[in-house]
């Protein structure tokens, strides 16, 4: 089964595109990034800014500052994993009563 290409819509100018030959808007030339372009951290750092595609959240995120954005995303990161050992430690310990 053959799924049609995803169709995109840049923030700026509004142009709907599904294919692009460069990492830009066919229209205005604004650096969008999708999943499959797959740039490399070093790539990120030296555009530091640009707009990424969520596809969780189905739109465009304009990234301000790359630095700044991974920084965040890792702190979060590991504030759900401390949220998950907290619960998962909750679960596993069995309940104290105090035995007079």
């Amino acid at each position: 089964m053959r799924w049609p290409p995803r169709r995109y819509q840049c923030p700026k100018c509004r142009w709907d595109f599904a294919v692009r030959k460069k990492r830009c808007c066919p229209g205005c030339g604004t650096l969008l990034l999708i999943a499959s372009d797959n740039p490399t951290d070093a790539e990120l750092t030296e555009w530091k800014s640009f707009w990424m595609w969520e596809p969780v959240k189905e739109r465009w995120d304009y990234i301000r500052d790359w630095e700044e954005h991974k920084r965040q995303a890792i702190e979060q990161h590991a504030q759900w994993w401390r949220r998950a050992l907290v619960k998962a430690e909750k679960k596993s310990s069995p309940p104290t009563r105090w035995i007079q």
